[in-house]
This record gives structure tokens, sequence and C-alpha cells, in this order.
């Protein structure tokens, strides 16, 4: 069985396992973060670059609030921002076309299925009922419960924890720098499907502009 996009295949002979990151990967919710982060930041009257918001895609909100709003009143800062996104998430996140089909066929043909992200639970919670893969999900991992979080590689490495599979046993779907940098320093092997072209600098197996572009296919 292999994973396929135009001339690249990858094969999953030996592969237990399949973690997929979450904002970008499966779902498209990059912008709905975005605009809760910018709410707060104005609110608490600090301008943020474009350039900013596009470094900290992958990592999670306490950190953002941290490291660009205020070193003070975190919980407080990060809870707003959860609050205000989480209250558009069902008018305004997508699936990423072939998302829930590409997990629903590695589930079916006994693959372990994880999520690793750097979104709430009640995010990631969200997400899934969207998909519609709740019988396909063995294992979710929130970094907002970590001690560390992605571009560590702490995430990725108690997700294989968690599935009790080696790095060598598992790939992971990842479209950010954050994430990359997180699931290759873990020693997984990592399909890019991220879009901007500096990604294409990390040594992936694989690359492809959006998990819409990638097949599961039996032999080849």
């Amino acid at each position: 069985m292999f994973l396929s996009f135009e001339d690249q295949q990858l094969d999953l002979k030996g592969i237990e396992a399949v973690i997929f990151d979450l904002d970008g990967t499966l779902v498209e919710s990059e912008p709905v973060w975005a605009e809760a982060k910018k709410y707060i930041a104005n609110r608490e009257k600090v301008h943020v670059s474009k350039k900013v918001f596009l470094a900290y895609e992958g990592r999670s909100v306490a950190d953002f609030v941290k490291e660009v709003i205020a070193p003070v009143n975190v919980p407080l800062i990060e809870e707003a921002i959860i609050e205000r996104a989480l209250s558009r998430y069902d008018n305004n996140v997508q699936e990423i076309p072939g998302a829930s089909d590409l997990i629903k066929k590695l589930s079916k043909n006994g693959f372990a299925v994880a999520i690793c992200s750097s979104a709430p639970k009640k995010a990631i919670e969200k997400c899934i009922k969207l998909l519609r893969i709740e019988t396909c999900i063995n294992t979710v991992v929130s970094t907002e419960t970590l001690i560390r979080g992605k571009p560590d590689k702490f995430p990725y490495v108690e997700t294989l924890r968690l599935l009790n599979v080696s790095s060598k046993n598992a790939i992971v779907f990842e479209d950010a720098a954050a994430g990359l940098t997180s699931s290759i320093a873990a020693g997984i092997k990592t399909v890019c499907v991220g879009s901007h072209i500096e990604l294409h600098m990390f040594p992936c197996k694989m690359f492809a502009n959006s998990i819409s572009d990638i097949y599961l296919v039996e032999g080849m």
C-alpha cells in the first residue's frame, strides 16, 4: 500500500500508525484563529504584524500570548482567544477536501489514526465531529495539556507513546513549520501538505500543497 501524489510515492510497508496535525492539515481553521488572536491583541493594544501571525501558525495559543501579547495574565488572555475562536467554529471552519475520506480509508485498512495538534481539546473535538471520524481516531493529543508544544518534539513523542508505536512505524501529516520541526525531530517520516514554499526546505518524505492531492493506493 502506498501514498501517492504525481510522481511521488511513499511505501506504507511496516507503518502501523498515521498521525495528523489538525489546523491547516485536516480543516481550514487558521483564519478563525488569526481573527481571534488579532481581536484580542488589539484589545490589549498590541500590534501584531502578518509575519508574526504566520510565524505562530501551528503553535499553541499560550505561546502566542506569552511571547507576543504579554508575559502576564496568560491564562485569561489565552482563554479569551480560545472562546472567541470556538464561538465562530461552527460556521467558519471547513473540511479540507479529502481529509475525512483518507482517514476513513486508513482506519479501514488497519492503521491506527491519531491527531496531534496545538489546538485546544474542545476545538479538536469539534473538528472530529465535523469530519465525522469519531470511530476512526485512536488517540488525540492536544499540546494545551503538555509541558512543551510544537516546535518541540515532545508532542509527537507523547503521541507515539500513547499509540505504543515506534517512530519508524509511523508517519505524520503536517502543514506548518512548527509541526514539521516537531515531527521530524521526533524521528517520524513526515508528509508536508502545506503550500508555503519555505516548507520544502524540510526533509519530508513527500510534498503536496494540500491533503486533497494525496491518494491511498494498493500495490504499484
